[in-house]
């Protein structure tokens, strides 16, 4: 196994996100390779994650996070709910720096291990607050306030679009990570299907897109549930 640090694994990640259209610079590389090691460092003392081989971390944590940049706008304002230990979050800052990002989970040792991610890496408009998601909505700094929420396997996609919908602009749009079982997640939405593709959900109705992929190694299966509010 290739050490974090090593020009090896460098290498294999910068061809293996070449190989997904995505495009990594040495200095996205070395910032990326900082955040892993610290990632690993850290989770001797905190549960941050069950993936601790470096070629694993390169393609589930780092990579996987990393798809989303083809559908965020430049320049938006990003809410990570459920964040951990900072996917994809983390990721996403480092390869598109002009994102302001907000950074949420409830355990405030991993948002403590977030911080100072943040400040080693010297990331700007980027910070880390510990909340329960279930919070956020009456919150006057959050609700209505983000351009994309999104999360990576945090809670079911239904639970999860209650708890987006009200922190995203009217013109804002939800992205939920999910993996290869995502068409039970769903039918599981079919009660309040309204139209095509359009589920209401409590009081509103979104527009749902998914888009697959295949992570490059592994060749396992993902999915990306994109819900925007529909307004017809």
């Amino acid at each position: 196994m290739d050490n974090i640090n090593s020009i090896n694994w460098k290498k294999n990640l910068e061809t293996r996100a070449g190989s997904i259209g995505i495009n990594l610079d040495n200095h996205l590389i070395d910032q990326i390779a900082i955040f892993a090691s610290e990632l690993i460092d850290s989770n001797k003392k905190v549960n941050l994650t069950a993936i601790t081989d470096a070629e694993e971390i390169a393609e589930k944590h780092i990579l996987d996070s990393l798809i989303p940049s083809k559908y965020i706008p430049a320049n938006a304002s990003v809410i990570d709910l459920g964040t951990g230990g900072g996917f994809p979050g983390i990721p996403l800052k480092i390869f598109m720096p002009s994102l302001s990002f907000s950074l949420v989970d409830s355990s405030r040792k991993k948002i403590n291990f977030l911080k100072y991610v943040i400040r080693i890496l010297n990331l700007q408009t980027i910070f880390a607050y510990q909340f329960r998601v279930e919070e956020l909505s009456i919150h006057p700094d959050f609700a209505g306030q983000f351009d994309v929420v999104i999360s990576r396997a945090f809670t079911s996609l239904e639970r999860f679009l209650v708890l987006a919908a009200p922190l995203i602009k009217p013109e804002g749009f939800i992205i939920a990570m999910k993996g290869k079982e995502v068409q039970k997640e769903l039918d599981a939405l079919d009660a309040a299907k309204t139209g095509i593709n359009v589920y209401k959900i409590n009081d509103r109705k979104f527009k749902l897109q998914v888009e697959k992929y295949r992570l490059p190694v592994s060749g396992d299966d993902r999915s990306l549930v994109i819900a925007r509010n529909h307004f017809l």
